[in-house]
């Protein structure tokens, strides 16, 4: 099973770049997309990137800048896309029964931003129990794709002073790891890859890796 993945296209900022590269990879059987997929909310402007791989299996999350206002907005728009929101899906690949864990993520501190629009450390506790709730589900495989980091591991390179709102360490924390995690947000991130135990964990953000990731299973 082959997998290509990314995030952070801020589209349309990388649109170009990221087709350019996501062009040059041939056969793949899942692309993942972990969220900003679009700038500031602006879900039109996906277009171009769907028009490319509306014939490919292709699962995506939201991220901070896909803005809740507009989620409904992404999903009526691209059907094509299988949207995961704290939510999952099985999928058979090669025999195997392949679980894909999918949410925005977690953060260990929330933004002043989103402390304005009622969001505290309540409300990323009850997502990372869903999360992991999601996680404890039977499969061969299993995926766990989220925005934010779900590992600090891979997000070294970006100021420490700003790891809080980065993402939370979850392949750490729950009780059934996932076989890999998936995850963007850390653009300056030096450590794009790290294998922790079981979990192999890859931060995809476009502008960190310069090309689409590619993933074997």
């Amino acid at each position: 099973m082959k997998l290509i993945a990314s995030s952070d296209i801020h589209s349309p900022k990388w649109t170009g770049k990221f087709l350019n590269s996501l062009n040059k990879v041939r056969d793949f059987d899942l692309l993942v997309l972990a969220g900003d997929l679009a700038d500031r909310g602006g879900y039109k402007h996906l277009y171009p990137i769907f028009n490319q791989v509306k014939e490919k299996k292709c699962v995506a999350v939201f991220g901070n800048e896909d803005f809740q206002q507009y989620r409904e907005s992404y999903k009526k728009e691209y059907p094509g896309i299988t949207w995961l929101d704290d939510s999952s899906i099985l999928m058979d690949f090669d025999s195997r029964r392949v679980l894909i864990v999918g949410s925005d993520g977690v953060l260990q501190r929330p933004t002043r931003f989103q402390q304005l629009m009622g969001i505290d450390s309540a409300y990323y506790k009850k997502k990372l129990e869903r999360i992991e709730e999601l996680l404890c589900q039977e499969a061969d495989v299993k995926i766990l794709v989220t925005h934010y980091a779900s590992s600090m591991e891979t997000v070294f390179g970006e100021r420490e002073s700003v790891y809080p709102f980065l993402g939370y360490p979850i392949v750490e924390k729950v009780k059934c790891p996932p076989d890999i995690a998936i995850h963007g947000h850390a653009h300056y991130s030096k450590r794009t890859f790290y294998s922790n135990g079981r979990t192999k964990i890859y931060n995809v953000a476009f502008p960190a890796n310069g090309n689409v990731v590619t993933i074997g299973i």
